[in-house]
């Protein structure tokens, strides 16, 4: 069983992260918060610790998880990771990219697991698509258009809206979609064009992104709305020999529309599929028995993208990707 501490027991640690630290792959041996009476109301045997240091000085430890607001993902995993513990990150990676290559260099070093939570990976919606991809129904990928729009006309009152390092769209949805469209082509994208802007009155970090990856004459078009009242499609995939189509993210639909050239829509079923099953190929890989799923590459060029996204508005124009 995987001896398993968790950072954080905010939103994520709570409910993203917690459920799926179970047996038989998991055993969640302490948590490190701020809340320790959130803690225990769901997890009374559970041991909180005031500070990571702490935790590691005192238990016995093999996992760390760490789901805290995202300024405290580096020195936090670079405190496990020389503690010689293996290391999940909630997304984003880091704040910045340098950060996340001096993760990656010393995950390396002490020869250790470092991976980042990209769980939209595991959405029914977005394995259905790698599947029909990878039986060959919808051809090669020319176009994807991602939405992930909300309706949130006030400024909440907690970190992610907040003018702090990490904070804004890019970060919180952005990671998520750049994720699936780099898993969706396969590739380094050439170019990153991204448009920011802050639309909600007084509103003190951007709560606009759209932003477009090349790859070649193939585009990835990634868009993300805090004032949208009625969000549309959010998944729009154009393959040379299908389109796909998903109406809303986190669908409650049962189906897909699938379209044809010259022929009718159909609805088809999604497959089956959910976070948990993150935390199942996780167990896999750190016992050896499969392949990391996200590995410490994949999870530095979304911050690639980001970093590029992020000169990109500054400078007004396209930046390539190096």
């Amino acid at each position: 069983m995987i001896r398993t501490a968790l950072v954080g027991f905010g939103l994520a640690g709570e409910h993203l992260h917690a459920p799926y630290i179970t047996a038989p792959d998991y055993q969640l041996v302490a948590v490190q918060s701020s809340r320790p009476e959130a803690v225990a109301g769901s997890y009374p045997d559970v041991p909180v610790y005031s500070s990571l240091e702490q935790l590691l000085a005192s238990e016995t430890i093999d996992l760390v998880v760490i789901a805290t607001p995202n300024a405290e993902h580096y020195p936090l995993a670079h405190t496990a990771l020389l503690a010689g513990c293996h290391v999940l990150v909630e997304k984003p990676f880091t704040v910045t990219l340098a950060e996340a290559e001096q993760l990656t260099d010393l995950a390396k070093k002490q020869q250790r697991v470092l991976t980042v939570y990209h769980n939209r990976r595991y959405t029914k919606d977005f394995r259905t698509l790698l599947q029909l991809l990878e039986d060959g129904e919808l051809g090669r990928v020319q176009t994807l258009e991602a939405h992930y729009d909300r309706y949130r006309p006030t400024v909440r009152a907690r970190w992610r809206e907040q003018d702090v390092p990490g904070a804004g769209l890019l970060y919180d949805l952005g990671s998520h979609l750049i994720d699936q469209a780099l898993m969706l082509f396969g590739e380094q994208p050439d170019r990153v064009f991204c448009d920011q802007t802050i639309q909600r009155p007084d509103g003190p970090v951007e709560d606009y992104t759209h932003l477009i990856l090349t790859f070649g004459t193939r585009r990835a078009i990634l868009h993300i709305g805090s004032l949208v009242p009625a969000p549309g499609p959010s998944l729009a995939v154009h393959g040379t020999k299908a389109s796909y189509f998903v109406d809303h993210v986190d669908t409650k639909q049962e189906t897909y529309t699938w379209g044809r050239p010259e022929q009718p829509l159909e609805a088809r079923p999604f497959l089956e599929s959910g976070f948990q099953n993150y935390y199942l190929d996780l167990a896999a890989a750190l016992r050896n028995e499969a392949p990391l799923a996200v590995t410490t590459e994949q999870a530095l060029l979304v911050m690639k993208i980001i970093d590029c996204a992020q000169k990109s508005v500054k400078e007004g124009k396209w930046i390539e990707v190096e």
